[in-house]
């Protein structure tokens, strides 16, 4: 089942997000106060709405409450950020994702219930859509417009095989360049296994890396 989304405020960092999932056919929902910045990303994201997130009525009636992840990127207004993370809290969404302008707050969004506190000029959107987009990728670097470095978790019920098994390079064209087991990060060789709960670290395309990473969620089910 795709994992459902709702990106609140629509400025350059929030529609730049909300086209990121879009692209990766993610469900979304954006939400602005403003009709122009709605306006603009209409064409790109399906479902877009002009509301006022400050109000948990209207949050409520969207049914925010049974979305998996919301992203709070209002920018230059404290309160209505404030206001929103609350809201999103008190109708027990549970993973939320709060832009902040300055490190001064991370503490205090995190008091507020956010789950994750971003500064734009230290995030990348795209990064950030395809580490929320998937609950395996835990890291994401885009090396430029078409490769990126990304940490993929396996999960507990993969059954353990060689690379050479795998076969990853052939199948999905993508570089293992480490492996993280117990914490212990190695380079690893064709003979060497990937593991339950391990980390693999992977080069590659955007849409191999996606590729590898519903392979070994597949894998692990």
């Amino acid at each position: 089942m795709k994992k459902s989304f709702i990106v609140i405020g629509l400025g350059r960092f929030g529609s730049s997000v909300a086209r990121a999932l879009a692209n990766l056919n993610c469900d979304i929902l954006g939400m602005d106060i403003s009709e122009d910045c709605v306006t603009d990303i209409a064409r790109e994201v399906e479902h877009c709405v002009i509301a006022d997130s400050r109000k948990l009525a209207v949050l409520k009636e969207l049914g925010v409450a049974s979305i998996d992840h919301a992203v709070v990127a209002i920018g230059n207004n404290l309160e209505a950020s404030i206001l929103t993370t609350i809201n999103l809290k008190a109708l027990g969404v549970k993973n939320i994702t709060v832009r902040s302008d300055s490190a001064n707050y991370i503490e205090l969004y995190e008091r507020l219930g956010a789950t994750e506190v971003i500064i734009p000029e230290e995030a990348s959107a795209f990064s950030l859509a395809h580490q929320i987009a998937s609950d395996a990728i835990l890291d994401y670097y885009s090396i430029d417009s078409s490769y990126a470095i990304v940490q993929i978790a396996v999960g507990p019920n993969f059954q353990s095989r060689s690379l050479i098994d795998l076969n990853l390079r052939n199948k999905f064209g993508v570089n293992i360049v480490g492996i993280i087991h117990n914490d212990h990060f190695f380079v690893p060789s064709g003979t060497d296994n990937i593991e339950a709960q391990d980390v693999v670290v992977i080069v590659g395309t955007k849409q191999q890396t996606r590729k590898v990473d519903a392979f070994l969620n597949q894998e692990a089910k």
